[in-house]
């Protein structure tokens, strides 16, 4: 790695994780214990994953979740014991949302092969939430799916049709667009499955009327939901109208034969 390459690489990972974190404090929807749905804050954090690889985008990625560990100190105050804070601090905060740095990984990917994987990903949490919340019932879990197998065909249908739509639309999309929406969904995955971990395992005295592992999927997936939607969407447009992969940021040519890549053909840095 180039000494100018490392430059811009640094300064740029500065400045979106100073983005990410403005951005995460101007909420749209705040939860009374924890978790909101904010002004695309995971987007700075996924572009710089998109534009670097993997070990860098993680190193920022965590910086962004000690940001986030330090505004969310007063969240200590409701919880005790040294395996309530070590668990606060490394589900709700630190895997939370260092996992933004996979946000990339599919950079590489053709479209299809991106939606079809992020789909696929996000179907299996599905089913690992619906056995874990069958499983907090005292009732047999066969009889309680066979009562509740229309919530995970509701969901399933969803999913499905979602990445069946992006399929069918994957050609009047960047590939940018479509590998960075996916990315998103996925690291937006990661980071749920990290906020219900944390969620029923130290904050299972909130629960009125139902397990500590139900109270935490839906108080969880209530905020997440809509937070890896619409910035998924938030990506896919600014990938449309920004060049990623261009050295310097700048918008998208439709002929961009003259613009300095980022990365040269072969995957190494261009300066």
């Amino acid at each position: 790695m180039t000494r100018k390459f490392k430059i811009r690489m640094l300064a740029e990972g500065g400045v979106m994780i100073a983005m990410a974190t403005v951005l995460s404090l101007v909420t749209i929807i705040k939860m009374p214990f924890g978790g909101a749905v904010t002004l695309f804050s995971m987007l700075p954090i996924a572009i710089f994953a998109y534009r670097y690889n993997i070990p860098n985008s993680i190193a920022v990625a965590l910086v962004f979740a000690i940001v986030q560990l330090l505004l969310g100190l007063k969240n200590f105050s409701y919880v005790k014991g040294a395996f309530s804070y070590f668990m606060v601090a490394t589900f709700d905060y630190i895997l939370a949302f260092g996992v933004l740095g996979f946000s990339g990984i599919f950079k590489k990917a053709k479209k299809q092969t991106a939606i079809i994987c992020s789909g696929v990903t996000t179907l299996v949490i599905i089913i690992i939430f619906t056995i874990a919340l069958l499983s907090s019932t005292d009732g047999d879990m066969i009889a309680e799916f066979k009562r509740r197998w229309w919530i995970v065909a509701v969901e399933a249908g969803v999913v499905i049709t979602a990445t069946l739509i992006s399929l069918a639309l994957k050609d009047k999309a960047t590939n940018a667009s479509v590998t960075m929406a996916s990315g998103l969904v996925l690291a937006g995955v990661l980071r749920t499955i990290c906020h219900f971990i944390s969620g029923f395992t130290v904050w299972n005295e909130y629960a009125v009327n139902k397990t500590a592992v139900m109270y935490s999927l839906y108080y969880n997936l209530s905020y997440m939901i809509p937070e890896i939607i619409l910035t998924a969407i938030m990506a896919a447009v600014c990938a449309n109208l920004l060049d990623f992969d261009a050295e310097i940021l700048n918008v998208r040519f439709k002929d961009d034969s003259k613009v300095k890549k980022l990365y040269d053909e072969n995957g190494n840095e261009n300066v």
